[in-house]
């Protein structure tokens, strides 16, 4: 699986919105702070088989995250 980490709630809402304008199917969900390099709140999970769509989504709708996490 792969998470895209926001610092918002809001964020993650619109990444999760762009992600199933793809048909891709997400789940939101709370960071532990230490996770992530800038200590961000939310992330979304998805599969990893679709990062290249993602990525694409995500940056077409504006959706500003802060890394890509692979667990």
């Amino acid at each position: 699986m792969c998470i895209a980490s926001m610092k918002s709630m809001t964020y993650a809402i619109k990444a999760q919105k762009a992600l199933s304008s793809n048909y891709i199917n997400s789940e939101i969900i709370k960071l532990d702070s230490n996770m992530t390099k800038k200590g961000c709140s939310y992330g979304v999970k998805f599969d990893c088989i679709n990062l290249q769509v993602a990525e694409r989504a995500l940056k077409s709708y504006g959706v500003r995250y802060s890394q890509i996490i692979t667990v």
